[in-house]
């Protein structure tokens, strides 16, 4: 399943150079995820996860000024305990400016390490 949101930008996402800071890019994808797991398995303390990986690709720049950008997220895999996201970032004019993938590790906060994911967060993961 595949989720596109759109994100508005702020002043401190762009840089001297008249474009967005590559800096800015992986905060896009982050809250994007962030959005997905949130609507599907509930809020960090509902479903506690940490990220352990991510790779972005920066193809195109997203020019100042940009009110907004659109970031799509799926999930291309979910492991034993982990969900490898893929997400694109998305100009206001449809060009691709960065992929990313991701891999997030389900969290259990009291033994400070990877837990299992059940078959029903499983199954809202993935829908």
């Amino acid at each position: 399943m595949s989720d596109e949101r759109t994100i508005p930008t702020r002043w401190t996402d762009f840089d001297t150079a008249g474009h967005m800071t590559d800096a800015a890019y992986p905060v896009f994808f982050g809250n994007a995820r962030g959005a997905y797991l949130t609507e599907r398995v509930g809020s960090f303390d509902q479903f506690p996860a940490v990220l352990v990986r991510i790779e972005i690709d920066y193809r195109n720049e997203i020019p100042y000024p940009s009110e907004s950008v659109v970031v799509r997220t799926s999930v291309a895999e979910i492991g034993t305990s982990s969900v490898t996201f893929e997400q694109e970032l998305v100009r206001s004019d449809g060009v691709v400016a960065a992929v990313s993938r991701a891999v997030l590790v389900a969290w259990n906060p009291e033994a400070r390490g990877s837990r299992a994911i059940d078959d029903d967060a499983r199954a809202r993961l993935l829908s």
